[in-house]
């Protein structure tokens, strides 16, 4: 839009004007460029204002489809547009344009969630045997809601902590197979050794931790008898 307006459209303008200022009649063309460039401005506008307002909705950029997100925005504020040019211009009434805006809006919410979703299905997938037996001890639900509940708020896709901007190490402990591939980090680090959280920041209890301790000696006990 930026470049439409200064390298375009006012440069057509100064022509046009000295063409007047000097007496002689402006080539009919400058006029025409200008006005598809503008045309082209207001069919980008509502995408525009989406995007300078998207960074206060995560829906719309946490996400590894951000990119498609943000072509369909596109797409959806011209079909919008699209229909209320028609009729502001009386050239037509193109209602079909709400019918493909809803399906492109269905499509971009499909997209928001797409990575909550496999993540979440990741769960109830089939793990190795070497992770899905401390998912199936009978103390991962206890183990699992004070890993989340301690831990989360660094090692997660979006860390919410302050000065933390991505999770430690890569390292995310989100949902349950996240947590059970972890197991023995979270033991040692957790469990056997008081190192994180960092100075107890989120105050795990000892109980908490003797619960970890517990959940992963019980399941490493069971796998040698």
């Amino acid at each position: 839009m930026t470049a439409n307006v200064f390298m375009i459209i006012m440069p057509n303008q100064r022509i046009v004007v000295a063409d007047l200022q000097a007496g002689r009649k402006p080539d009919p063309k400058y006029g025409k460029i200008a006005k598809q460039r503008s045309t082209h401005n207001n069919y980008l506008t509502l995408p525009v204002i989406f995007l300078m307002l998207s960074n206060h909705y995560p829906l719309a950029f946490a996400t590894q489809y951000t990119w498609i997100i943000g072509a369909l925005v596109f797409l959806m504020g011209v079909s919008i547009r699209h229909y209320f040019n028609s009729n502001h211009a009386r050239t037509g009434n193109p209602t079909w344009t709400w019918a493909v805006t809803a399906v492109i809006f269905i499509l971009i919410m499909w997209l928001s969630v797409a990575p909550a979703m496999s993540r979440a299905e990741e769960d109830l997938s089939a793990l190795p045997p070497s992770v899905s037996r401390f998912a199936q001890a009978a103390d991962f639900d206890q183990v699992y809601n004070t890993v989340t509940g301690r831990c989360s708020m660094c090692h997660a896709e979006m860390p919410v902590y302050p000065g933390i901007n991505w999770a430690p190490h890569g390292l995310r402990l989100e949902t349950q197979a996240e947590v059970a591939r972890a197991a023995r980090l979270i033991y040692l680090q957790a469990g056997r050794a008081h190192a994180m959280p960092p100075s107890n920041l989120s105050w795990m209890e000892d109980d908490e931790r003797a619960l970890i301790r517990q959940w992963y000696q019980g399941v490493v006990d069971s796998g040698r008898g």
